[in-house]
């Protein structure tokens, strides 16, 4: 199952929508129930459009325009995914799909990337195959969408790495990028490799591979008048000289008979037996967006996905510079490669940049919960204490009950706000934040929206005075004193 199918959830969405509609709603509830039935008989894209076309009669009732709405919504976003489902199954479904097998198994190989990469790689990987049914239209749509993406940008050219590959004794897998060889653990944590864990098959595989592209069909080396590719399909290795096949057995002389090679190239025929005779062993590195500068000489970056978070590569040779820097955050990355060569990675790890944003909503509505239960707590106190009946035990016994209960909410925040550097205590200090309020919009936040501010300034600073004020995005910004509520 395509990684978008799973997150769309639908058997969730078409179950909760029919708790959601009451017994007089009875046909739509009996065409939701009716889709239902159908899941898991036939694919979550077809279920998904028929009954959003057919629940549109009833579009005003709110749950189904909300259901409506939220799934065109992912469609859109997903576009390129869901074209893709839908050309797969279509081929399938088709009396003469034995003809189109090997498009079908690319495909099948390209819907579990992320939207972003599969604008990316889509047309090229499914030119080949433009003559089968749909397959012309769905690359003309993804090319059409992919219109605004980063490769419009004449300043930079956007490739894939090709590298060898090599397990060493511990099992992590090291590769060549960026004139570097790393190492790269399951967990896809990558450092820099150690000189003995290379074998010298390796390192000749590395000089080989500094001389190729990757194409959608192999390995790819150009120069001024010519261009030769090493064409690789299912371990069968051809060679073409500017889209003519030539001998591969007898490589040398032949490439020397189109006229386009001199004599004095005899070590560029070398690297390309070379390249035939270990084709198989060097593999596009898909992980891997390579960058290179058209404007600086020498400039280059490497953005490397990987389960563990984004990792950057700057290169620049006239600084002698070559490191690798694992950013706190996906966001962090881009704004890291926009400073060092002024270029918008964004749409290469929308999909990172997306599972980020909904952890840190979830932590937003986390905090918010805390900050609910702590108004509760206090109201409840306060109330005890209105009583005035404190010499009572069974009042103290309440009042250490509910204490105890706030003690643990606010160790709750203290852990919650450890990775922004601050503590929340209820007692102020200089470097401690508290809990407080907005009493004015800032930003997107409105009045009553829960903060943390700097208790210190607060405690000695005068009504026009700014405070540092921590807003739930984590951002820091001065808010006047006397737009802030806060107990101390």
């Amino acid at each position: 199952m395509s990684k978008v199918v799973e997150n769309l959830n639908l058997r969730t969405k078409l179950e909760n929508l029919y708790e959601s509609l009451t017994e007089n709603n009875g046909t739509s509830k009996m065409l939701v129930e009716r889709y239902i039935g159908q899941l898991d008989l036939r694919s979550d894209y077809s279920i998904l459009r028929d009954a959003c076309l057919e629940l549109k009669q009833y579009d005003w009732i709110p749950n189904i325009n909300k259901f409506i709405n939220e799934s065109f919504e992912f469609v859109y976003e997903n576009e390129v995914t869901f074209g893709l489902l839908n050309t797969l199954e279509a081929l399938r479904a088709n009396r003469d799909s034995k003809s189109f097998t090997a498009a079908i198994n690319q495909l099948e190989e390209l819907k579990d990337l992320s939207e972003s990469d599969l604008r990316k790689r889509l047309p090229n990987k499914m030119k080949k195959h433009s003559w089968v049914p749909g397959v012309k239209n769905l690359i003309s749509v993804t090319e059409t969408l992919s219109g605004t993406s980063d490769t419009t940008d004449q300043r930079f050219t956007n490739t894939k790495p090709v590298s060898p590959l090599l397990e060493n004794a511990e099992g992590d897998t090291l590769f060549y990028v960026g004139k570097r060889v790393y190492a790269m653990n399951e967990n896809e944590d990558i450092r820099l490799a150690e000189r003995e864990e290379l074998t010298d098959e390796f390192a000749s595989l590395v000089q080989l591979a500094e001389n190729f592209t990757f194409t959608e069909n192999g390995l790819r080396l150009s120069s001024q008048n010519k261009v030769v590719d090493i064409k690789i399909d299912e371990g069968n290795v051809t060679v073409e000289m500017d889209g003519k096949e030539i001998n591969k057995n007898h490589l040398s002389a032949s490439l020397l008979s189109t006229g386009k090679f001199r004599t004095d190239e005899y070590s560029t025929i070398k690297v390309l037996e070379h390249a035939v005779a270990k084709a198989n062993d060097l593999y596009e590195l898909d992980f891997v967006d390579t960058i290179n500068s058209n404007v600086y000489e020498g400039v280059s970056v490497n953005v490397l996905k990987t389960k563990n978070g984004v990792y950057i590569n700057k290169i620049n040779d006239s600084m002698n510079e070559n490191t690798l820097v694992k950013p706190d955050s996906t966001k962090d990355a881009v704004n890291m490669v926009s400073e060092f060569v002024d270029y918008d990675i964004t749409n290469s790890v929308a999909d990172l940049l997306e599972g980020e944003a909904n952890e840190e909503s979830k932590k937003v509505e986390a905090e918010h919960d805390i900050y609910e239960r702590i108004d509760y707590i206090k109201d409840e106190i306060s109330k005890l204490s209105e009583l005035n009946m404190d010499d009572m035990n069974s009042i103290q016994e309440a009042k250490k009950v509910l204490n105890d209960a706030l003690l643990k909410e606010q160790d709750k925040l203290n852990k919650m706000f450890k990775s922004k550097g601050v503590t929340v205590h209820e007692d102020s200090s200089d470097s401690d934040y508290v809990p407080g309020e907005l009493k004015i919009k800032v930003g997107t936040y409105a009045p009553g929206t829960k903060v943390q501010v700097a208790a210190g300034s607060f405690t000695e600073g005068g009504t026009k005075d700014m405070i540092s004020t921590i807003l739930p995005s984590n951002e820091i910004v001065d808010v006047q004193k006397k737009y802030l509520s806060v107990e101390i």
